[in-house]
């Protein structure tokens, strides 16, 4: 079985959900009831999280 991933950084995020990325910056750093998942991978220093972790995770939150 083939594991497919899908690394995104904030840029992509933000783009993928169409806010701006100090939303998801804010998303990251403010204590909020479902937490922002935690990054998977650092790429060149920065953050990388795998797109379905971030998609299940905004589900949630439309959700609740």
């Amino acid at each position: 079985m083939l594991n497919m991933c899908d690394p995104v950084g904030v840029i992509e995020i933000a783009e993928r959900l169409g806010v701006t990325r100090a939303a998801v910056d804010q998303w990251r750093f403010r204590p909020q009831r479902l937490a922002f998942p935690k990054p998977r991978w650092t790429v060149g220093g920065r953050p990388a999280w795998d797109w379905a972790d971030i998609d299940a995770w905004n589900a949630a939150r439309k959700s609740a």
